[in-house]
């Protein structure tokens, strides 16, 4: 059996899976994340589920390869479909897609949550979209990273059924409310990218023979929420 070495991304997210927790892996691909999760001990039942035969097949011949089959079951089904009350599922991990297809997968599945389970979800863009869907379904972000993986940024949020004890701002859905209270280099970082990438944005769309109003409204309006976070600084 060969050791699983997760990517500094699934890493992360693997480090937000509590010891002992029965997991779903939405979206698995090749099933590294459940396999890392079992070989560590930390876990002994998990769902690697995928809407794809071919991905499929290849988590389970995986699976297979590492002696894994006895933790570790594949599932064919879209998003949450494939989950059963007997699975006794406690975390649903739903990784490496973008945040509006996560946030549409968490709408689809909602009548398979029964809002005891842990989301662990690692969005790889537009991560606002699934912060504003756990705000309008009542549940409370815990924790919250970034990190920089081969050259791109990715956000690993943890997520439970509990309102937050303040409703979340504007700033905290496109920023983060933990993000923000932390500020880690990184996220200040990208914050001065981002409104470097604004002014540039804004000065050639100013710059063009057709002013396009709408457009600089927003950049304008979205370069003024950049600049207001990095006040904080």
């Amino acid at each position: 059996m060969a050791t699983i070495h997760l990517s500094k991304r699934l890493q992360a997210i693997a480090d937000c899976v509590e010891s002992g927790e029965r997991v779903a892996d939405i979206g698995t691909d090749h099933a590294f994340l459940p396999m890392a999760l079992a070989q560590s001990g930390k876990i002994d039942f998990a769902l690697a589920c995928d809407v794809g035969e071919g991905p499929i097949a290849i988590a389970k011949q995986n699976i297979e390869v590492n002696g894994l089959q006895n933790v570790v079951q594949t599932r064919l089904a879209d998003g949450l479909e494939g989950l059963r009350t007997t699975d006794g599922i406690s975390t649903v991990v739903i990784a490496g897609m973008g945040g509006e297809l996560i946030a549409k997968i968490l709408t689809r599945g909602r009548k398979h949550l029964d809002g005891t389970e842990t989301l662990v979800l690692s969005p790889h863009r537009d991560v606002p979209i699934v912060r504003q869907w756990l705000a309008d379904n009542d549940y409370g972000i815990v924790s919250e990273k970034m990190l920089e993986d081969e050259g791109h940024v990715y956000t690993v949020m943890v997520a439970g059924r509990t309102k937050p004890d303040v409703p979340y701002t504007p700033a905290d859905i496109e920023f983060g409310p933990i993000l923000r209270q932390e500020r880690s280099e990184l996220f200040v970082s990208e914050l001065r990218r981002e409104e470097k990438t604004m002014k540039n944005i804004l000065a050639g769309l100013k710059a063009a023979q057709h002013l396009q109003q709408e457009r600089i409204a927003a950049t304008e309006a979205r370069l003024a929420l950049v600049q207001k976070e990095l006040e904080n600084d």
